[in-house]
């Protein structure tokens, strides 16, 4: 394989491709190196780009197993041998189901067969590319009350181990009567101190086992179904899966899969079993003749699935643009999570400075009032 890469390299539009585009791509490890997810977008984008410059898919594997390292150069490499050894690309990647999901495989198989595996390379990378666009919009919504939460936690801690203690022994040298705050604190101080151990164990313990339980499959559907009905949050969730559920189905459509495989693999694709189940049901009802339109209408579910997603799905089934108006009700919704997780951060920061500021302040009474009878006692002692 050595002299094979070395041949490659030598070769006409190969080589001068290799000589004037491995710079830039080796320029990109540095951001693929962090997530599967970004790897296998820039799979997905740099081999349409390869295949589209003329180079087999052979040739240009061995170009992408070049830019990648680590776990994922492994895979690349497994694909290019499944390749080479004459396996099509949707069976080679199939074989990766952790970095290669059934969306993905789908697509690509759908593009080898109808002869565009160039375009739906492209819409691939778009695909992943949005999906992992929302799960960042999430989870950058949650990341400021959980700064703010490991702070106060931390200043907990500096008080309890170090300020405190000290101060005790100064207050009890000269018999002090402390007022209810800072007697309050110091005792929660001095069960942080002789338990905090055992108590951020049983914390630990208790995130674990409920994630554990609400991982189950016959508990996480209640689970799911519990966060659905939490002001904002139910909101927010629902508009993440009606985005997801929207633009993988449309993708799927947009290429050429039929609209009983296309539900198939949107519905293992979602993580929600409440729209699982739900598209599960809609999947049976379009296979025994209803339209897509009307199966979602008959569910009688208008807070899982709106009007608006129903009326788009009819007007595009009668009108031949149902890929297109699937499409515009993912960036419909996509647009719309991206408002609520800016409302979000708009909503909790006045929240968290005000109980901040409830806490910051009842330190400093706690800590501050026995300190200036302190200095009262000894003015008056002078």
């Amino acid at each position: 394989m050595r002299g094979k890469k070395v041949k490659i390299k030598e070769s006409g539009i190969l080589g001068k491709f290799t000589e004037d585009k491995k710079n830039d791509l080796k320029g990109l490890n540095f951001q693929i190196n962090f997530t599967y997810n970004v790897e296998k977008i820039l799979f997905a984008r740099i081999l349409a780009t390869l295949l589209r410059s003329g180079i087999n898919i052979a040739d240009a594997l061995v170009i992408l197993e070049e830019q990648f390292v680590g776990k994922f150069k492994r895979v690349v490499s497994s694909v290019r041998g499944d390749i080479e050894s004459g396996q099509s690309l949707a069976k080679a990647i199939q074989k990766h189901p952790k970095f290669f999901n059934k969306v993905y495989v789908g697509l690509v198989n759908v593009g080898e067969t109808s002869g565009r595996l160039i375009e739906t390379l492209e819409k691939v990378a778009q695909q992943q590319e949005k999906d992992l666009e929302l799960k960042r919009k999430v989870q950058s919504a949650s990341f400021y009350p959980v700064i703010v939460l490991l702070c106060l936690i931390g200043l907990a801690a500096l008080l309890s181990f170090y300020i405190l203690p000290q101060l005790v022994v100064v207050f009890a040298s000269f018999y002090m009567s402390m007022p209810w705050t800072t007697q309050l604190l110091l005792k929660v101080a001095g069960v942080i101190r002789d338990y905090g151990f055992f108590i951020l164990i049983a914390l630990i313990v208790i995130v674990i086992l409920i994630r554990i339980i609400t991982s189950l499959k016959s508990v996480r559907p209640y689970w799911q179904g519990f966060l659905m009905v939490i002001p904002f949050v139910g909101d927010l969730i629902k508009k993440l899966n009606l985005a997801r559920f929207s633009r993988i189905l449309g993708v799927l459509l947009e290429s050429g899969v039929p609209v009983n495989k296309a539900l198939n693999t949107t519905i293992e694709s979602l993580d929600n079993e409440v729209y699982k189940r739900l598209l599960s049901q809609v999947r049976k009802k379009v296979i025994s003749g209803l339209s897509l339109g009307e199966a979602i209408e008959g569910l009688d579910k208008q807070d899982i699935f709106p009007k608006l997603v129903t009326q788009m799905i009819s007007v595009g089934e009668r009108t031949g643009t149902l890929e297109g108006n699937l499409i515009y009700l993912a960036e419909f919704y996509e647009k719309e999570i991206d408002h609520i997780t800016k409302n979000l951060s708009v909503v909790i920061e006045p929240v968290l400075l005000v109980v901040v500021g409830i806490v910051v302040t009842f330190l400093a009474v706690a800590i501050i009032s026995p300190i200036y009878e302190f200095v009262s006692t000894l003015s008056n002692s002078i």
